[in-house]
């Protein structure tokens, strides 16, 4: 698909002048009054570096600075100006042309947060993502279209979404969710060995980043110590396991402490899935090293 470059236009241009003139009195001005919006300051400091960005028509920057400040988005996120902020720094990024902003958008509007949970508006958005080369849009309309957001749920479509992002990308994400593809039987049949293997690639894939691998180990770990796959001849080893329950665990609690509260039963399932594989580890080690009697 050709991709028509924006018409691009100046923040000033482009918001309305009351917007325009909102985002400027966050910025402190020589010899004018500046009068803050809060008494937190780093709060006010975080919104100004903001509107900086914004003024200066920095959409890169500005998305960027959200991504790398993902603590201080997360804290100030139900604070109205930071909401407003938020919504028209990211709607000018993305007319501006970057597909990030787009991206991001989508996903606010996929979730619900800052802006209304508008599952139709997260999908254009990741479109326009999408077009512009964002791996992480082509995921996100696999949730799109798995899930039936928006209309019936197509598998086929949400498969062929996953599959690029992989084969463009390699990455953790797209790995584990045709692995769950596979493991349901919900395009091509069931297939358990496939889906061990894409689970192993996507452990391999998310490297150190703990957060990421939390998704594959916890996949991994549940199937070696399920009965039915060894009969797949897969590898029962609940050692393993209880090692990426471990790791699984992690990178849940961090992802929860981002408000990504959803995780919650998927940490259970990992503090359960522990108790599990240590009680078929003691019963290994007591197998390997009988008492004398």
């Amino acid at each position: 698909m050709e991709i028509i470059p924006p018409i691009k236009l100046t923040p000033q241009e482009f918001f309305s002048k009351e917007n325009y003139a909102w985002i400027e009195s966050l910025v402190p001005h020589e010899g004018q009054e500046f009068v803050p919006i809060s008494d937190d300051e780093d709060f006010v400091g975080f919104c100004t570096e903001l509107a900086v960005r914004i003024l200066a028509g920095e959409s890169h920057e500005f998305e960027q600075m959200l991504e790398q400040y993902e603590g201080s988005v997360h804290k100030y996120r139900n604070y109205p100006e930071f909401a407003r902020l938020m919504k028209l720094g990211l709607e000018f990024g993305v007319a501006d042309g970057s597909g990030a902003c787009a991206n991001y958008l989508g996903a606010a509007y996929y979730m619900g947060g800052f802006v209304e949970q508008d599952y139709a508006s997260a999908k254009e958005l990741y479109e326009i993502a999408e077009s512009k080369g964002v791996i992480q849009a082509m995921i996100n309309l696999g949730y799109i279209y798995e899930y039936g957001r928006v209309g019936e749920p197509d598998h086929e479509k949400a498969y062929r979404q996953y599959a690029k992002a992989a084969a463009l990308s390699g990455a953790c994400e797209p790995l584990y969710k045709l692995g769950d593809m596979y493991s349901r039987g919900t395009v091509d049949g069931q297939d358990y060995n496939i889906a061990f293997y894409l689970y192993e690639r996507s452990l391999d894939a998310a490297g150190d980043d703990v957060v990421m691998a939390a998704q594959p180990a916890i996949r991994l770990a549940k199937m070696l110590i399920d009965d039915e796959m060894t009969e797949r001849d897969l590898p029962y080893e609940p050692m393993r396991a209880l090692a990426l329950f471990q790791m699984a665990e992690r990178g849940l609690r961090i992802d929860i402490s981002r408000g990504q509260t959803f995780y919650e039963k998927r940490l259970q399932e990992a503090l359960e899935g522990q108790e599990k594989a240590r009680k078929l580890v003691d019963a290994l080690l007591n197998d390997d090293f009988p008492a004398f009697d």
